[in-house]
């Protein structure tokens, strides 16, 4: 695996996009701001509107089940099925399964909790929260990787792991 430090954006993408074209190689870049004109989709919301109807519609069935089949009870002349009392209970569950949907969505989508990564002890990755710009890649043809990058201006290129 090799981490490689770059002092513009440009140059991280030019090398990047050359890289690419090789495809045995897997690279990812690590920044402090997406790339510009990428377009980012995620599958977390639908997850959470997903969870909210299941919280939903799980708290309206089980307060029907208890008010209508397991323990009907005769309040004041209420009908068995007064609806209206259930909505505060399966709003509350609408928003606690959305919010749970979200969570384990999000954990599922950025693959945590990642204990350990090798990438995280290269010192070039110190710089990426303040403005730094780097490429990690693992490839299987590592002298062609190392001119690569040589070539379009790596600050610091670090070979990390066996």
């Amino acid at each position: 695996m090799i981490v490689a430090a770059f002092a513009t954006e440009s140059a991280l993408h030019e090398a990047v996009a050359e890289l690419r074209r090789d495809r045995a190689c897997r690279v990812e870049t690590y920044g402090a701001a997406p790339p510009p004109g990428m377009v980012t989709s995620s599958i977390v919301p639908l997850l959470m509107l997903g969870g909210g109807v299941v919280g939903a519609v799980g708290g309206f069935g089980m307060q029907v089940y208890a008010t209508t089949l397991a323990y009907p009870q005769d309040i004041g002349g209420r009908p068995d099925f007064s609806w209206p009392s259930y909505i505060p209970a399966s709003f509350e569950l609408a928003v606690m399964g959305a919010i749970l949907a979200g969570i384990v969505g999000y954990f599922m989508t950025v693959r945590l909790p990642r204990l350990y990564d090798p990438v995280d002890e290269a010192e070039s990755m110190q710089g990426v929260m303040t403005g730094g710009h780097v490429a990690v890649v693992q490839g299987t043809d590592n002298a062609a990787v190392l001119d690569t990058l040589a070539r379009h201006g790596a600050l610091r290129i670090e070979k990390i792991g066996p």
